[in-house]
């Protein structure tokens, strides 16, 4: 089931969502649960502890740093998440930019607050020597038209995927797409008929919002195997 999106080697398409901040914590603990990648939330942990936990993975679980518009002002949380993706850079394996969150800039309603935090992230790019894709995630409230806009800039300025959240979303993402933009299909997944749904949409991979009712600890096995036979023919 190893597959490469944007460029990066996953050991197969089950990954687990920055749903906890401590989940920094826990980032070999969630490939021992048998996810192939998760992601972190800088939020109130200081960059540096977030740094070493990602620096010292035994596991070579793949993980992203998921940046998210929380301050007192716009001006604040953008500086914020400047610094966070400039000082986690070498760390991380990619970025997640929330435009989920009201929190310090809009992300529901006008999508040009985030085009100068997007461009500013995708110019401090160029300063590092290796390259890390920048994803954005989107909300369950966006509309088709908001869709629209956000993809259209997406395409046009060098996004290298989308986080979307459910089967619907999903497909439209990569059908608007045709393909171009790699599509992470998130959800809170309760079955493993939804998992086989969501990479039948397009996804290319599926990130778990939360364990199967009642099989916690083996979700990711459970979702794999699901997953084997619609893989293996695709």
């Amino acid at each position: 089931m190893e597959r490469e999106v944007f460029g990066i080697r996953f050991a197969h398409p089950v990954g687990l969502a920055p749903v906890l901040e401590r989940q920094v914590d826990m980032l070999d603990e969630c490939r021992d649960l048998g996810f192939s990648f998760t992601g972190v939330i800088p939020g109130g942990i200081p960059v540096k502890t977030i740094a070493e936990r990602l620096q010292g993975r035994k596991s070579g679980i793949v993980a992203a740093v998921e940046l998210r518009a929380e301050g007192p002002s716009e001006v604040q949380a953008t500086r914020d998440m400047i610094r966070q993706f400039s000082l986690l850079y070498d760390f991380t394996d990619y970025f997640i930019v929330d435009i989920n969150r009201e929190s310090g800039l809009s992300s529901l309603d006008d999508l040009s607050d985030w085009v100068d935090l997007i461009d500013e992230l995708l110019s401090l790019r160029l300063c590092y020597e290796k390259y890390k894709p920048i994803l954005l995630r989107i909300s369950p409230m966006h509309t088709e038209e908001q869709m629209v806009r956000i993809l259209d800039f997406s395409l046009l300025s060098g996004l290298d995927g989308i986080v979307a959240p459910g089967v619907g979303k999903v497909r439209f993402c990569v059908s608007y797409s045709k393909g171009h933009l790699p599509v992470i299909g998130s959800g809170a997944i309760t079955s493993p008929q939804e998992a086989v749904e969501m990479l039948e949409a397009g996804a290319s991979l599926i990130e778990v919002c939360q364990g199967l009712p009642g099989h916690t600890r083996s979700t990711a096995k459970l979702l794999l195997k699901a997953l084997d036979k619609p893989i293996s023919q695709s």
